[in-house]
C-alpha cells in the first residue's frame, strides 16, 4: 500500500473512531484540522434552496450552520449536477465560475457528492474558503470514504427535508 493510501487509511480510522464516540460534527472538524480552510459542511439541496445540516467553522467553531442559500448561489449545485466532485482553487481565476453570484464570497471550494448505491443525491460533503486555497491538501480518497460512509451508516436522511440524523 503506497503512503498516501496508507494515511487515507488511518485518517478514516481516526475519524470513524470520533464519530462513534463524539459525533459527526466533531468528526468533520478533526478532518478539517488537517487543511487551512476555514469550512467544512455537509450540504442538503431541496428544490431552489441549499442548506447546511452539518456545519464547522474554524473561526467561529459555536456557529452551528451556515446561512441558508439559493441552489443556484452554491457550488454544491455542480456536484448535484455532474455527481462528481467540484475543485476550485480560485473562483476568481476559474472560468467555469464566470458569472457566478458566490464567485467572489467563496473563492475556494472543494466537494464531493453524497450518493445512494443507485446514483441518488443525497447532498454534498465539502471544504470551502473566502480566500483562495490549494485544494491538493484536501485528501479527496477520505472525502470519498466518508461520504460513503456517511450513506452507508444513514447519517444522510434520504429526504432533504429531514434532518442528518446524526450530529
Amino acid at each position: 500500500m503506497d503512503t498516501s493510501a496508507q494515511r487515507t487509511r488511518e485518517r478514516f480510522t481516526r475519524f470513524s473512531a470520533i464519530l462513534s464516540t463524539s459525533g459527526l460534527r466533531p468528526a468533520l472538524a478533526d478532518v478539517l484540522s488537517e487543511t487551512d480552510y476555514r469550512y467544512i459542511a455537509l450540504f442538503r439541496l431541496n428544490g431552489d434552496r441549499a442548506s447546511s445540516t452539518i456545519f464547522y467553522d474554524r473561526t467561529q467553531p459555536d456557529v452551528l450552520l451556515a446561512q441558508e442559500v439559493s441552489a443556484t448561489a452554491s457550488y454544491c449545485a455542480f456536484t448535484r449536477d455532474a455527481k462528481q466532485p467540484f475543485v476550485t482553487a480560485n473562483s476568481l481565476a476559474d472560468s467555469r465560475l464566470d458569472g457566478h453570484v458566490s464567485r467572489e464570497s467563496v473563492r475556494a471550494y472543494c466537494g464531493i457528492p453524497i450518493l445512494t448505491p443507485e446514483g441518488e443525491f443525497l447532498g454534498t460533503l465539502c471544504h470551502y474558503d473566502d480566500v483562495p486555497r490549494d485544494p491538493t491538501q484536501v485528501d479527496m480518497a477520505l472525502m470519498c470514504e466518508i461520504a460513503s460512509a456517511l450513506e452507508q451508516g444513514r447519517h444522510v436522511s434520504p429526504s432533504p427535508n429531514e434532518p442528518t440524523l446524526t450530529a
